[in-house]
């Protein structure tokens, strides 16, 4: 359904003026942090414990989380609000405030609402708010699909790439000499090619490689030699890490997904290698060297990036640029769609 068709139904008056428009998301995630700026609204990350709580604590987190978004909301009484998916669960207090007081949602899916088993369980409960909301985000046109099929409004939204600090390496971070600096951004999910990222590494004992993110158990006993594991770092490390790295690497082995590695290596203006899917080959052409997820072709793709890194540092210029443009416009067809 096209977005120029949207036109937003007036809130209804309150006692005190409200503001225009809020983020709330219920994980701290730069795409809404990112969007929220752009649209000038604050961005709200209600957060209560770590990812991989047991269930029942799983269970208490959900509940604090949706206490103090209906207690931000009612607060702040935004006229529209545009919240996260997933998890699904974070549009029940929006959903009930919205009807409350007569406001506006917009949600945001990101491709694990479509393509995780766990929250696929769940798309009965997603249709039923998406029908209901003023507008759906989703990041691709695989997503989109799924988005027709449904007959809900939306729009293809690919994230906006983060306003980061070019800083340099904190001390003691630095690669041993002579090596190309790699950052491998990572969450160690299911459909990340770790273990093939990691043979590569070891074949290609000249790049060092730093990988983000909490690692399972046993991971560091099986690292080669020239492979860190940082480990959770605070925004200001991790922004560090990425602006000391000669090559930035994303990856996924499901289509469908745009990784949000990429917008970050895009706002350095770094090398990126990608994984090769139709959908990252189609949305970052001309900005990565892409690879299929495995270990000799990971390794040929990394040494690829180091050897070629003025070449594709221009290219990513370029590209940027023209993201950026291309950002904007979609941020004001959001901003017409939902009426801020």
């Amino acid at each position: 359904m096209s977005t120029e068709a949207i036109r937003p139904k007036e809130a209804a008056p309150t006692t005190s003026p409200p503001i225009r428009g809020a983020f709330v998301s219920w994980a701290k995630l730069r795409r809404a942090d990112t969007i929220a700026a752009g649209l000038g609204i604050p961005s709200h990350t209600i957060k209560y414990f770590h990812r991989g709580t047991p269930l029942l604590l799983t269970l208490c987190k959900y509940f604090l989380q949706t206490l103090r978004t209906l207690w931000i909301l009612a607060m702040d009484r935004p006229r529209v609000v545009l919240v996260t998916c997933p998890p699904v669960f974070a549009m029940v207090p929006v959903f009930f405030y919205a009807v409350v007081f007569r406001a506006r949602y917009v949600i945001d899916f990101h491709s694990g609402s479509f393509l995780e088993p766990e929250w696929r369980r769940w798309q009965w409960l997603q249709r039923f708010f998406a029908r209901r909301a003023t507008l759906s985000l989703v990041h691709n046109s695989d997503n989109a699909r799924v988005a027709e099929e449904w007959g809900i409004r939306h729009l293809v939204f690919p994230s906006l790439p983060p306003d980061l600090p070019a800083g340099t390496l904190s001390p003691g971070r630095g690669s041993p000499e002579g090596s190309a600096r790699a950052v491998y951004i990572c969450s160690f999910k299911s459909d990340e090619p770790v273990d093939a990222l990691l043979e590569a590494a070891r074949k290609c004992p000249q790049v060092a490689l730093y990988i983000t993110g909490r690692a399972p158990e046993g991971l560091a006993s099986r690292l080669p030699p020239n492979v860190k594991l940082t480990g959770f770092l605070s925004e200001e490390d991790y922004n560090d890490l990425l602006a000391g790295a000669e090559v930035v690497i994303a990856l996924t082995t499901r289509p469908g997904t745009l990784l949000y590695g990429a917008q970050e290596a895009i706002a350095l203006g770094k090398p990126l290698v990608l994984s090769r899917t139709p959908t990252l080959e189609t949305h970052f052409t001309g900005a990565a060297v892409f690879s299929d997820n495995t270990a000799d072709a990971l390794r040929a793709g990394i040494l690829d990036a180091v050897a070629r890194r003025s070449e594709l540092e221009a290219a990513m210029r370029e590209f940027r640029a023209r993201y950026a443009a291309e950002g904007q416009a979609r941020l004001a067809r959001l901003r017409e769609a939902v009426g801020l």
